[in-house]
């Protein structure tokens, strides 16, 4: 983007603030969260593995989706509930519900631009991501704060594994929870962001310089 302006800043995903706990309450039942758009090439390789794990294990997985309703057609379980498009605070409730965070993004140009928002956003409230190598690999520290997945068979068993130790899934989530509460917390790039959006005012007549020379179209009336 600097090719074309010049002035770009880039600062990391974070949140506002950590919402309460409201998840892991009954080890014996965990819910699995998916709330995305236009993802369908994205999930429709790994369904499969879903429902066959979602078949073996039965009501002691659930699932919470909002938007994709061919994903959650796709689901071949009972135990499922579907929520339209929905304003976010409404996302983030339904998300803090639920143990499981699933993250899937096929391997091309377009995912491998993506940001890390869904595990920080998952991590805040607790939840434990399961989500593929493109986009999360680097922020995912493997069964540390988030399990990823590379194939339908590490998605199965990843999926598995959570299902039959829900404990130690949990201490993933809290692990998850921690980073985002030291590293990842809006309130530590205030004097940063104060800092540039100073610097692009103490500067504006040279900005408006510049930017009239990029792109003259915009000064005329």
């Amino acid at each position: 983007l600097r090719a074309e302006n010049p002035e770009v800043m880039v600062f990391k995903n974070a949140v506002f603030e950590l919402p309460e706990i409201r998840n892991f309450a009954d080890p014996d039942q965990l819910t699995l969260f998916f709330g995305a758009i236009n993802r369908s090439d994205d999930w429709a390789p790994l369904m499969p593995g879903l429902n066959e794990v979602a078949r073996a294990v039965g009501k002691r997985l659930r699932f919470s989706v909002v938007h994709d309703k061919a994903f959650f057609d796709a689901l071949e379980t009972p135990h499922k509930i579907f929520t339209p498009m929905c304003a976010y605070s409404r996302y983030l409730n339904l998300l803090g519900q639920a143990e499981i965070a699933f993250m899937p993004l096929a391997d091309n140009i377009f995912n491998r631009a993506k940001s890390d928002l869904k595990f920080i956003e998952a991590s805040a409230c607790r939840v434990i991501s399961l989500a593929s190598d493109v986009a999360y690999g680097q922020s995912i520290i493997e069964n540390k704060n988030g399990l990823v997945f590379r194939s339908s068979m590490e998605l199965r068993a990843h999926l598995l594994r959570v299902l039959a130790y829900p404990e130690a899934a949990r201490k993933i989530a809290d692990a998850a929870r921690l980073y985002v509460m030291q590293e990842r917390m809006l309130a530590y790039q205030t004097i940063e962001r104060i800092a540039w959006y100073r610097s692009l005012w103490d500067r504006r007549e040279a900005l408006n310089t510049a930017l009239r020379a990029r792109v003259p179209t915009l000064f005329t009336s």
